[in-house]
């Protein structure tokens, strides 16, 4: 794409290092898989600040580091990249968030381990240093590695900006209720969506219900990802089901981070919800 917004992106979010395992055959629990593995720079908001980057945008990534070999390795990623990280902090003696991935013999996620203890121990007063380097933005993105006092207090600096926000995992969903009222765009996927709205997993709902419900809670637009079942969503004019792409699936992990970059940019574009 050669068409680039003139608009500016703070994305407020996790960078960690992904180590993926992919088998050969399909899984076998309990016993050592024959596979192969991956290690590459990872994390919700370093990703989704990453594809902006690529797509020609203005980006600042606002995130966090330890001391540790595998941080200056994400720093040095980003470097080579154009992401960047000239306002992030660096936690003095904190390690480098990880995140585990097994994936099926499909390339789907099987099983995931978030190691996040970096960002789980923040507090708000962390985040003071990014106020006194925080213009005016277009956009800010915000995600669910961060607790709700976090997210809220992003919120009391936004500014004008657009917010948008990726829940990231079904627990740390509920972690964006204080902030929905506040939302531009909603980015969840089912089971996320269902535990955001206090709903049982298990609850039959329809998927148009549920964008319903979170755009009566105040945010202006919905996205709900339903893996190949496509996505649904929505704003106040309608609710409408998508089905993907046709493709060939080659990893999984990192790919609602892509469609969150692609709808921030699609937006600046100035194309609507459908397109």
């Amino acid at each position: 794409m050669n068409q680039k917004p003139s608009v500016k992106v703070a994305v407020f979010g996790a960078s960690n290092v992904d180590i993926m395992g992919f088998p050969h055959q399909p899984l076998l629990y309990g016993d050592a898989n024959v596979g192969t593995s991956v290690t590459m720079p990872g994390g919700v908001g370093r990703n989704i600040a990453e594809n902006l980057t690529r797509l020609g945008l203005q980006v600042e990534l606002f995130s966090f580091f330890g001391t540790d070999p595998l941080s200056d390795y994400l720093k040095t990623s980003c470097a080579a990249l154009g992401i960047s990280i000239g306002h992030c902090t660096t936690i003095p003696h904190a390690t480098t968030a990880t995140f585990l991935a097994v994936m099926d013999h499909q390339n789907d996620l099987a099983l995931g381990i978030s190691a996040m203890d970096l960002y789980e121990n923040l507090i708000p007063e962390d985040l003071n240093p990014f106020w006194n380097h925080f213009p005016d933005f277009d956009y800010i993105v915000l995600e669910t590695n961060f607790h709700s006092e976090i997210l809220q207090e992003i919120v009391r600096h936004k500014g004008k900006a657009k917010l948008v926000l990726d829940t990231v995992s079904g627990k740390k969903a509920m972690r964006a209720e204080a902030v929905l009222s506040e939302l531009y765009l909603l980015k969840t996927n089912l089971l996320e969506a269902k535990m955001l709205l206090h709903k049982s997993p298990d609850d039959n709902l329809q998927p148009a219900s549920l964008v319903q419900q979170l755009l009566d809670k105040g945010v202006q637009q919905v996205c709900i990802t339903l893996g190949k079942e496509g996505v649904v969503f929505g704003n106040s004019l309608h609710i409408a089901q998508l089905a993907p792409i046709p493709s060939k699936i080659v990893n999984t992990v990192g790919a609602g981070d892509s469609f969150v970059a692609g709808l921030i940019y699609a937006d600046a574009l100035g194309l609507n919800l459908a397109d």
